[in-house]
């Protein structure tokens, strides 16, 4: 669904972060993508959405190119992103943050993919849909930033650290919510993710970015054993 070819891309032409990227992710699959802290890897997903101010390359989703448009196209074609820290409005409650990502649903449209979604997060069966969602613990932020970008409906999903400051628990829940919505709503993704093992777990294929390249690459079932993620990770044990 989604194929990166050569992709360069950074803040400012004299520093490009990714160098260079090549990746695909097909239909039905979740490609994990780790890497240690100043990789790029959510400079990729930013550029993925044209949200870096310098990229050069060619992006095509579902066949069609999508380099040269804007964030908001990109997001109408079908691509969903979850944002590092979870992107919510502070200041509104649970319930306006959902009416306003999905405002430009028909009110029976709306109340169609309220219906479908609400289920898979415990936040939406607790009574705190008039709560302001400054208030919500950073669990519950995740939980609502994830069904804001569900509302519209998205056919492929960039997941950017949706684990980040979680605690071991809340990564529970949250995981169990992709499961279903991988199963129900979404099958296509890519993940962002400083967790290694959730990532692991999560995905059908893990991909290592260095220093905006694509290192090397690996199907998930085959990283089953901690030496074998060391050895992926840091080359042959010695």
């Amino acid at each position: 669904m989604l194929s990166l070819k050569n992709i360069t891309a950074g803040y400012t032409k004299e520093n490009m972060i990714l160098k260079g990227v090549n990746l695909t992710v097909s239909e039905n699959e979740v490609v994990a993508l780790v890497g240690q802290n100043g990789s790029g890897k959510s400079t990729l997903a930013k550029a993925v959405m044209n949200m870096v101010p310098h990229i050069a390359g060619d992006m095509y989703f579902d066949g069609e190119g999508i380099l040269r448009k804007d964030t908001h196209a990109i997001s109408k074609k079908g691509i969903g992103f979850f944002m590092q820290g979870g992107v919510i409005f502070p200041n509104l409650n649970v319930r306006e943050n959902l009416t306003f990502s999905g405002a430009n649903l028909k009110d029976r449209e709306f109340k169609e993919r309220w219906e479908s979604i609400k289920g898979y997060f415990e936040l939406f069966n607790n009574g705190r849909m008039n709560l302001r969602a400054s208030y919500l613990s950073g669990g519950e932020q995740h939980q609502l930033a994830l069904a804001m970008v569900l509302m519209n409906k998205p056919k492929f999903m960039i997941l950017d650290e949706p684990s980040a400051g979680l605690s071991p628990a809340n990564v529970k829940s949250l995981y169990t919510a992709l499961d279903q919505i991988r199963k129900n709503e979404v099958n296509s993704m890519l993940l962002i993710e400083q967790n290694v093992n959730a990532a692991i777990e999560f995905s059908d294929r893990v991909v290592l970015l260095q220093e905006g390249k694509i290192a090397k690459e690996k199907l998930s079932k085959n990283l089953d054993s901690s030496e074998k993620i060391d050895e992926f990770f840091f080359g042959k044990l010695r």
